[in-house]
Parts: structure tokens; sequence; C-alpha cells
């Protein structure tokens, strides 16, 4: 049986998937999408087509420029196909090439994120995966680790070595079946965030045990891991055990086969307890809307997130080492200075303390690109996400002025070559989870100020993983036509099923190759060539839970935050949006106005269930303002810009956006503005007296421009429907 499944590896290694020379993302786009492919320059051509599934051509344009791209010494061409904004299955052809198919869907990428967070549930240690939610890959338990061992280097008074505890749930780490607070601590974060962040994205279940239990499954997925954390904390000081595991790794064998192997809890350090410390307050604060189902349990994260942080307080510089007889993988960290950070600008935020604030900013940890070793970014980005809320403390101005400039620089990398943030220098181990921790970044900065450049450099961070790269593969299991089949993953290695778990993201190329002694040949040593689909490939080929949160993080906020197709432009006339202003105009606006109109909001949005954010002001003086329930605090900026475009034209801004677009123009670029500052997209109605003209705004914000507009205008209707005050 092995002999068979390694001579099909290295059947597909010789053939090798990427065969294809039009390089493209395999999956698809939305319809609004910034959309390339990448063609050799070999080739020769000068133009593309986009042709549909009939072979009939749909769209065509001309290639850019060559440019070469280092990281593969390849000189390309690039199609842009954004144009094409008509849902459907596609080809990009040059030639006589066709690349792989895709599709153009509103929801094009919820597949995607249902597998990428699926794949979580998959890795649960001490559950049974039964056919019901696991279908093929179905499983007995694995690890129960209710009777785990106190390990030499973790004994303390209060628990002396060979003490056992109780210490299940949790997620396996990776190709392997042990459990790691530092790894762990960045998965989960990225989880709660891409929640917090992204709330309606999540409304839908995805099959897991906890589905239809009220709460979203992202959030059921999370606290599986959030309640093994908890156990990894010692309840006599505060401080948080590294690591969860077998003094050796695994053989290739089904988690309920390696479960009689003994498990140890591993000596505390300080990053374990910083980054357990951040998640936790983090976590405090997104469960702290479910208090009635898990009564006291947010309370108890911050609590123990503060005991957390006191302990690495007092042993600032314990970095772990793995002891003699144990030698699976460490995560040892000696700069902790980016956890401290990180854990302090979590509890200030849930606390308002300002002495987390003064660490925050005495650390100033530098923002670069987060991983497990460097993650003062998720600092940064919690900070910006809760700006507008911030107590005195730490200046907002900084926050946005730290994440534009980390954007800045790597959108400049996507300039040329694959148009992609990656440099050569960022082709390391799990270099798929860099590339998308960029995008993760990108769309940060693109949350605040709204650049365009930050979201088309984003989609191409997930358009690389997906295809568009110089190897062809899709390197997600289960998706597109070249997709990875032989991870490094012990259940994918040993079910005996012929394709993987669905669902996982693989590391990626890596030129260290520091498998190579055991594997086949990498078929180049270029950056981003140096890449095995194989399952001997732990450097290229494994599968990590912290390579998978981005690419859930990725795919929600590109849902979220893409422009949706603008489906009434080509049916809501500019006339018909005039007829609208002419109608919907008022006697007299004065504060109970105000408060009358957006109070009918309110219950508009709560019957419709739409989370969003409802302003109405009159001049410079906002005379109401609600956020609904899991509403984003970057609304308020897409409302502060919209309603300066109505102050500018005395329209609605949806009347703007369809002036342009219909007059061949780009919406998020009008000439003479700075869009940092206005926002042609829906949302901003004015408000019109009888004799007076404009004298302020009705604003929404949270839905897709045309729906924002839609609730507006329909609670308009209600307020000054006959009857009405």
């Amino acid at each position: 049986m092995k002999r068979t499944v390694l001579a099909t590896a290295l059947l597909t290694l010789a053939a090798g998937a990427g065969s294809a020379e039009i390089k493209v993302n395999a999956v698809g786009f939305l319809p609004q999408s910034h959309k390339l492919a990448v063609i050799p320059q070999a080739l020769g051509a000068n133009r593309f087509e986009v042709v549909d599934a009939d072979g009939k051509v749909v769209l065509d344009g001309a290639l850019s420029a060559a440019s070469r791209w280092a990281p593969s010494d390849e000189t390309v061409r690039v199609a842009d196909f954004s144009a094409l904004t008509q849902t459907g299955a596609y080809r990009v052809r040059v030639g006589s090439l066709v690349s792989d198919p895709f599709t153009v869907a509103q929801d094009g990428y919820r597949a995607l994120g249902d597998a990428a967070l699926k794949a979580f549930y998959f890795n649960r240690s001490a559950l049974a995966l039964t056919p019901q939610f696991a279908g093929a890959w179905a499983r007995p338990a694995g690890h129960p680790d209710d009777k785990v061992l106190v390990h030499a280097s973790a004994a303390s008074k209060a628990r002396p070595q060979g003490t056992v505890i109780a210490s299940p749930k949790g997620w396996y780490d990776a190709g392997d079946y042990n459990k790691y607070v530092v790894n762990s601590g960045i998965s989960t974060y990225t989880l709660l965030a891409a929640l917090e962040h992204f709330p309606d994205v999540f409304k839908r279940d995805i099959g897991i045990p906890e589905s239809g239990n009220g709460v979203p499954d992202i959030l059921d997925e999370a606290l599986w891991n959030l309640d093994w954390l908890l156990t990894m904390q010692d309840p006599a000081d505060g401080g948080v055990y590294h690591k969860l595991t077998n003094l050796r790794f695994d053989g290739i064998v089904m988690p309920h086969a390696a479960s009689t192997t003994p498990r140890y809890v591993v000596a505390k350090s300080t990053a374990a307890a910083l980054d357990f410390a951040a998640t936790m307050a983090t976590a405090s604060r997104v469960l702290a809307p479910y208090d009635a189902k898990w009564p006291g349990l947010s309370q108890r994260m911050l609590a123990a997130a503060q005991a957390a942080w006191r302990w690495a307080e007092a042993h600032p510089n314990v970095v772990f080492k793995n002891p003699k007889d144990v030698v699976t993988g460490e995560y040892g960290d000696a700069q902790l200075a980016d956890e401290f950070a990180w854990a302090a600008a979590e509890l200030f935020i849930a606390t308002g303390q300002n002495n987390y604030a003064q660490a925050f900013m005495r650390r100033d940890a530098a923002l670069t690109t987060p991983a497990w070793g460097d993650v003062a970014a998720l600092g940064w980005m919690s900070l910006a996400h809760h700006r507008d809320r911030l107590k005195p403390g730490i200046d907002r101005a900084l926050i946005e002025r730290r994440i534009d400039a980390l954007a800045s620089q790597l959108a400049k990398h996507a300039d040329g070559g694959y148009r992609v943030p990656l440099a050569s220098k960022d082709i390391v181990w799990g270099s798929n989870a860099v590339i998308l921790n960029q995008g993760m970044m990108l769309l940060q900065a693109y949350r605040i100020n709204g650049t365009p450049a930050y979201l088309q450099a984003a989609q191409s961070s997930l358009d690389y993983v997906l295809g568009r790269n110089a190897t062809g593969y899709t390197f997600v299991t289960g998706f597109g036509a070249h997709p990875v089949m032989h991870p490094h993953h012990r259940p994918s290695m040993a079910d005996g099923v012929a394709a993987p778990v669905p669902g996982w993201l693989a590391g990626g190329p890596n030129p260290g190759q520091q498998d190579a002694k055991d594997c086949p040949p990498y078929p180049s040593k270029l950056p981003a060539l140096s890449y095995l689909d194989h399952a001997c490939s732990y450097a290229a080929n494994e599968v990590a839970i912290n390579w998978n949160a981005p690419l859930v993080y990725v795919t929600a906020a590109l849902s979220a935050l893409t422009p949706h197709v603008m489906t009434d432009t080509a049916t809501v006339s500019l006339a018909t949006l005039l007829r609208e202003e002419q109608q919907l105009q008022f006697d007299r606006f004065d504060d109970a106005t105000a408060r009358a109109v957006g109070a009918q909001l309110v219950a508009r949005a709560e019957r419709e269930r739409k989370t969003v954010t409802i302003q109405v002001t009159r001049g410079d003086t906002v005379l109401f303002k609600q956020a609904m329930p899991g509403a984003s605090p970057d609304h308020a900026d897409w409302i502060r810009r919209k309603n300066n475009l109505v102050g500018r034209t005395g329209h609605s801004s949806f009347y703007t956006h369809n002036e342009v677009r219909q007059g061949g123009g780009d919406h998020d670029a009008l000439p003479g503005l700075d869009m940092r500052d206005y926002a042609a997209h829906g949302g901003a109605f004015p408000v019109i007296v009888r004799g007076q003209g404009v004298v302020g705004t009705v604003t929404v914000s949270g839905l897709p421009g045309p729906d924002d507009h839609a609730l507006v205008v329909a609670a308009l209707k209600d307020y000054l429907a006959p009857g009405s005050p």
C-alpha cells in the first residue's frame, strides 16, 4: 500500500501540476474582484481573451508590459480582466493555450472559506469525527488527554513531576498530534478577529457538531481550542505550559492508534504566558455578548489573561528550549518584545487600564507581517479595529500611520511580475501563510483608508495560493484543477482515503528544503519553484493551524470588503434617484425629527437583521448615532467619507456612484478628490428641507452600497408617509 501511494505521488511530481502556462486563481473571483492572470513572455503574445464555458469570447484585452519576477526567474506579462463582472464559468485564453477554469460568483469564496474553517474541526483532539459531519474522513477520537503528566521541566511545589492533570480538547497543531500554546495563540486569535471584524460572513453553519446552537460556528470552533488553552495555565501562579506533547513525534498512524503514548505538559515560558494572555483577553471581549449562554466564561478568560500577564512580568525572559528527552516541535522564541506588546494591546482594549497602554508604548514593537514568532502586528490590528473606542493612552493617528506604512511597503512589491506582495526573502518555511498574513495586514489598511491598491494586493495574496503562482498548484486541498494531493498530514496519510482531508493550506515553496534527505529531489532551487506535493515533505507540504487561520480571515475579509456588483446600476436611472431626493423632503428637521428618523432606521434594521451603523446629522452636528450589535468600527469612517460626498455634491452618495459608473468612470478614483475623505458608495442620503435645501444627512453603512441606500430610502418613506410626524 505504501509503495502504491509513493508511486502515485512520484508520478504526480514528475507530471508537474504547473504544466498549464497560464497561471490564474483556479477557484474563482467575486464579481467586483481585481482579476489577473500571468502569462510567460516566452509565448510572444500581446493580447488575451476570456472565454465562457461554451468557448464564446466574453472579453479581450492587451497584455501588460513584460517584467521579471526574481523568485522564479521568470519574465511574464499580465492579463487584467477585472472588467469581467458577469457570473459564470470561464477560462483565460492566449493563442491556443487556455488556463484552468475558474468561476465568477457572488458567493465565490463561500465553499473555500467554509472548508478552511472546517479543517480545524478535522484536527480536533479528543473527539470522534462522525460520518454525519466528517463524511469519508470520519475517525475515532484520538488523544483524550484526560490524564497528562507534568514533565520534570514543568514541575512545581503544587504540581511535582509526574502529577496527573486533565488537558483535553484543542487542535492538533499541524501534520503531527501535539499541541503548542504559542502557535495555538495566533491561530485562535486570527479566527476570533475574523468573527469580530466580519460577523455577517459567519452567520451560516459549516456542518460541525455545534451547528445550529445559536452561536457562529467559527466561535464554537475557537472555543474547542480555548477550553484546552485554559487547562494549560497553572492555577497556582498563572504561568502557562509551553506545550502538550509526546516525548517524540507519533508515527504515520491515525490519532486513536497513537493515543497509547504518554503525553506531558512541558515547561512554562514567557512567550506561552503572553500569547495566552493576548488570546484570552481577545476571547473575553468576543465572548462577552454570549454571557447568557456561558455565564462567567468571558470574565474567567479575562482574569486568566491578567494572571498570565502578571506571571510574565515576574518572569520576563523565560525562553523555551526543549528538554533533552523531548524532540517534538520547539517553537522557541528569544525575542519577546512583540509578545509583550501584543498582550498589552489586547489587555488595554479589554480593560481600558492605562498601565497596559503604557506597557504597549514602552515596547513599541515594530509592525511587521505577523507570524507565530512575531506577533506585534496582531496588537496593532486589534487597536486599529477598536481605535474609535480606545480610552486615552495610545494615539489613533499613530496606529493608522503604522499600518498604512506597512501596507504601502507591501503594495509596492505587487507592482511587477506575479503582482503579489511576496518577495524572495519572504519565501520561507510556511511561505503560503506569509503571503496570506501580508494580505491580512493590507486589508487592515484598506479598512482604515479605503486605498484600492491595498484591496487589490490582498486579492492577489489569495490568488497566489489558489493557482496564480509559479508552480501552478492550488495550495488548498480539495480546490482547483491542480490541488495539493499529498500533504504531510498524518490523518490524510493514514486514513486510506484517496483524497486528503479538505480545506488545508499546504506550507508552500521553501528553498530551505530541510527535508531534502527524506524526499525525492525538489524540481528547482529557485525560491518560488522549490515545492514538492509529496507526503514526505514537511518543509514544503505540511499543514498547520496557523497557516489555515489567515486563509479563513482573508476569504472572509474579501467577501465582506470587495464591493458587490451594483446590480441596480443598469436599472436605476439617475432620474429615478433624483426623483427620490425630490419626494423624500422634510417640512422641518430638528433634533426630535433626527431621533425619530434614527429610531425608524433602527427598527427596520432590527426587523431585517442588518448589522449596520446609523447616523443622522444636521450640518456638522451628529444628532443620532447607533451601531447595531456586531457592527464594525470601520462603519464610522465609511459614514464620514460618504457624508463628505453628499456635502460636496448635494446628492445621495448612490446617485454619484451611478453617475460616475454610467459615465464609464471609476467610482473609487474620482478626479480631484482624495478618496481617503470621500466614498462614492450608496448609503448617505441628503436631508432636504423644503425652501432651505440640503441641511444634513441620513446615513447607513455596513451593507453593499445599493443595500445601504435602499435601507435609508425605505426608512425615510416610512417616516414621511401620510400620518407620520
